[in-house]
């Protein structure tokens, strides 16, 4: 049910569990940025950005728009994609705006392709 849900832009509140270090743990707001072709591929993970409600000031913390669900200002930490298992998604919530998105995922992109 929740898997048919899980497109690229779609906000939901996912279950990170325990973690190590500097990574997001916990019950917590995530933007849904796995591709059609991933899914198509793997079909049993997705691939999220984690949201916080603390606002660092950094550029690469995009404040979360759109018809989100959310009732508080909240941030994608574009530099901790995740990708985790549907199970640990506990609900659909919303959906970011197209703008967001594309931000969002241009952070993403910086992050894993390296200047020229």
């Amino acid at each position: 049910m929740v898997s048919q849900a899980l497109r690229t832009g779609t906000v939901v509140w996912a279950d990170f569990g325990s973690t190590v270090g500097r990574e997001q743990s916990g019950q917590r707001p995530a933007i849904v940025i796995s591709s059609e072709d991933f899914v198509d591929v793997v079909d049993r993970l997705t691939i999220v950005i984690p949201c916080s409600r603390t606002a660092r000031g950094w550029p690469n913390h995009v404040e979360v728009r759109g018809d989100t669900g959310l009732s508080s200002r909240t941030f994608a930490m574009t530099e901790q994609p995740r990708t985790v298992s549907p199970e640990r998604i506990l609900r659909v919530l919303g959906r970011v705006d197209p703008d967001c998105l594309n931000e969002v995922m241009r952070w993403v992109h910086t992050w894993l392709h390296p200047a020229a």
